[in-house]
């Protein structure tokens, strides 16, 4: 395992904690959007303070960000969505039907980016393997919402 692969792990395991931070502070503002736009916004600053850290690193990227075709500047969108999303549904499903779905949802989109070319991602076909794989996450998804 490299370090690519615990970050990743790191990033998963540190998931249905931020549905559950979210969700917390949704009971005490009372509002899906107003906890999504703070969890947003700390996370904003967080980017920002280390940003700042590496200044020179920053202004080149900032310098060479206009390259990027409009679809490029839509994570946000997708991103905000998805913490609106955690915070309305996970409390009425649990988290783990929730993450199952999403871990759902999250294969089948990227075995059509994957096979499919889309967005300049690399071409790489959909196979016996992948199919037989989704099929398994299906069963999980069954198995968990019960």
């Amino acid at each position: 395992m490299n370090k690519f692969h615990f970050l990743t792990i790191l990033a998963g395991l540190t998931l249905p904690l931020q549905i559950a931070f979210n969700n917390k502070l949704t009971t005490f503002s009372g509002n899906p959007v107003t906890s999504s736009l703070i969890s947003f916004s700390v996370g904003t600053i967080a980017l920002l303070i280390y940003s700042l850290s590496k200044l020179t690193e920053l202004q080149k990227s900032l310098h060479q960000v206009h390259q990027a075709p409009i679809y490029a500047w839509m994570g946000g969108l997708v991103g905000a969505f998805y913490i609106i999303t955690t915070v309305v549904a996970s409390p009425r499903i649990g988290i783990a039907t929730f993450l199952t779905l999403v871990i759902g949802g999250q294969l089948v989109m990227s075995l059509l980016l994957d096979h499919y070319g889309w967005l300049g991602t690399p071409i790489k076909p959909i196979n016996l393997s992948k199919i037989l794989g989704m099929i398994l996450v299906v069963g999980g998804i069954l198995l968990i919402k019960k």
